[in-house]
């Protein structure tokens, strides 16, 4: 498949091969910082997509910055909300809905229910659902919220951006390498998974596993893209990294060049960031660098085997 925005820049320039047409973001809302919707969201507008963004908590920060006052979406008004946009009248040419973390048990349903009827009106369009459970120290949210995201959000999904650890959570399992990673991912069968802080095969390196499902006759390789790890980065980067993939997606881009322009930018954003001094990502600063990334990143297929190279004799001379 052409990588149309590579080609076109801005999709919604005159030119653009597509329309760029709206997409549900349900997330966090910070105050300051750049987690939750304010990634997500921004990133997918500053790609050209409209959005519709929700917000699931509202919080003055990531909370990593220190406490503050967390104010919870009401569950009815949630609800009613959701039921008033698969009311509006361009809820059909939706092209994807995307949720990321939840502050609550009853918004699983809700988001459930969206699904449920953007599919009935859109068989086409795609739900991307990052299970922003946890990470390597445990659970972040209530136990019940986060089962109900496996039981009834993961089987809705076309995609899914779990970490690490949320794949370990998600399959009851403690796979320590990519093969297992591989294993357990095919096993919850989403059309396509995105494992964020998979095994890196560089030192020093971070790496991001793309698996798809195939079919009878044909099952894709997984696709591995690496790059250095930046110490210490910011928040926000697997938030930042389900957006930009989606909008490369979403925009005509192969899921491989997807996935390679998607972690390209993510580093560009995260070390510029860094260098500067700046304790959260700075995405408005550098948002020219989701469209056009140079920051270089390795891509490789895992499993697949060497190739072969086919030595040829030279023609023997002819007897005297």
């Amino acid at each position: 498949m052409t990588d149309l925005m590579a080609q076109t820049g801005n999709p919604n320039a005159r030119d653009a091969p597509f329309v760029a047409k709206p997409v549900i973001v349900i997330s966090s809302h910070v105050m300051a910082g750049a987690v939750g919707n304010r990634a997500a969201a921004f990133t997918l507008e500053r790609l050209g997509f409209p959005v519709w963004e929700v917000p699931t908590v509202i919080l003055p920060w990531h909370p990593g910055h220190g406490p503050g006052t967390v104010q919870k979406i009401d569950p009815n008004l949630f609800a009613k909300s959701l039921e008033d946009l698969s009311r509006h009248p361009d809820f059909a040419s939706v092209s994807a809905i995307y949720s990321g973390y939840l502050g609550s048990f009853e918004q699983v349903a809700a988001i459930a229910t969206l699904v449920d009827k953007y599919k009935q009106a859109n068989p086409e369009g795609l739900y991307f659902c990052d299970p922003v459970v946890g990470d390597k120290g445990g659970l972040y949210m209530a136990e019940p919220i986060a089962v109900a995201i496996r039981d009834e959000l993961i089987p809705r999904a076309d995609i899914i951006s779990p970490n690490r650890f949320e794949l370990n959570w998600l399959t009851n399992t403690a796979e320590e390498n990519n093969v297992g990673l591989i294993e357990q991912a095919e096993k919850l069968g989403r059309k396509t998974t995105l494992i964020t802080s998979a095994f890196a095969l560089m030192r020093n390196s971070i790496a991001n596993l793309l698996i798809q499902q195939g079919t009878a006759e044909k099952q894709p390789l997984p696709i591995m893209c690496e790059h250095p790890a930046i110490p210490n980065p910011q928040n926000g980067t697997g938030d930042m990294m389900a957006s930009l993939f989606l909008g490369h997606k979403l925009a005509g881009a192969s899921d491989e060049m997807a996935l390679k322009k998607a972690s390209s930018g993510v580093l560009e954003v995260v070390t510029r960031s860094a260098n500067l001094g700046y304790r959260d990502l700075e995405v408005a600063r550098f948002a020219d660098r989701f469209h056009s990334p140079m920051a270089m990143v390795n891509m490789r297929q895992i499993g697949a085997g060497p190739k072969l190279t086919t030595v040829r004799r030279a023609p023997k001379k002819p007897k005297q």
